[in-house]
């Protein structure tokens, strides 16, 4: 007789009694075997799509080779076999439950990344251009469906611009990936340092993650003061000329929040005799406040460019 398994529902009636409570502690540093079940068996859903079943031999052999070379260790050296259940065994549920948690995020963030860009190449291939509005409704939002997970489960990371990111709030994500979405290439440029920065698991920089983000929000005051030289509080004294009024109390607190990164124990001068403690959670609200203050001063200067 096969073992009997556990109902697990999160939510469910055992759950929400509090009879067999479910998991409800943010996951940082570790993976609980119900999320390890989850990711793989989410990977193994998009494998057996159908809308992608034309194209899985191919990719299998792709991705083999890229996984052999990417992951040089021991489990990336098995007998290549592109039967269904080998490969799902072998390179979803094998890495998924038998590493640490931050060699699964590194996994399922490349494999991730390998859906997303295959499924690009493939409607591209097949001649469509898969931004256009009838084409894009069509594809599979790998991103959102990872991140609908970690929610599920706690899991306290997102995947926001192709990389799983430490900061778990949906506001918080919608901000950042706002400003990723912004015309100005050079702020843009440093809030995607300021992210990278952040979730680099091996060698984080809190200290460069927030330099990047205030300098952002630099960036964009200099291009509404239209002067590329001014300092931040030199630029936000002069938007108001240039039509954007903010309220004193927000410019006084994003002026504060230069002046901490720039006095001899904060950020920008902490290579020299002073040393700068800083913290995860100082790095992701600069990132979170930077972002949403670069989103709220470019709606406030595309009002006055629309007049």
């Amino acid at each position: 007789m096969s073992e009997i398994k556990k109902v697990q529902v999160r939510g469910g009636f055992s759950d929400r009694r509090g009879i067999k409570p479910l998991n409800t502690k943010m996951q940082l540093d570790e993976l609980d075997k119900r999320t390890r079940i989850g990711i793989a068996n989410l990977l193994r859903e998009w494998y057996d799509d159908e809308k992608f079943a034309q194209y899985r031999f191919d990719f299998c052999e792709r991705l083999l080779k890229d996984i052999y070379f990417e992951f040089v260790d021991d489990q990336a050296r098995y007998i290549i076999k592109y039967q269904n259940d080998d490969f799902i065994e072998s390179y979803i549920y094998l890495p998924i439950s038998a590493n640490s948690y931050d060699e699964v995020l590194t996994f399922v963030e490349y494999v991730t990344n390998y859906f997303i860009q295959w499924q690009k190449l493939q409607y591209q291939e097949d001649g469509f251009n898969y931004d256009f509005l009838g084409y894009k409704t069509d594809l599979i939002d790998y991103k959102d469906e990872i991140n609908e997970l970690f929610q599920r489960e706690y899991v306290g990371y997102r995947f926001i611009d192709g990389e799983i990111t430490p900061i778990s709030d949906n506001i918080e994500v919608a901000e950042i990936e706002k400003s990723l979405d912004i015309e100005f290439q050079g702020c843009k440029s440093h809030i995607k340092k300021a992210l990278g920065f952040l979730s680099d698991r091996e060698n984080p920089d809190y200290k460069n993650s927030i330099k990047e983000s205030i300098s952002a929000v630099e960036s964009i005051c200099q291009i509404i003061a239209q002067n590329s030289k001014a300092t931040l509080g030199e630029a936000l004294k002069k938007l108001e000329e240039h039509g954007v009024k903010i309220h004193e109390a927000m410019k006084k607190s994003f002026s504060s929040l230069y002046g901490y990164t720039s006095d001899e124990g904060g950020i920008r001068h902490c290579e020299g005799m002073f040393e700068s403690n800083v913290t995860f959670e100082e790095a992701k609200f600069m990132l979170v406040s930077c972002s949403a203050f670069v989103n709220y001063l470019i709606l406030e200067y595309g009002k006055i460019k629309r007049d």
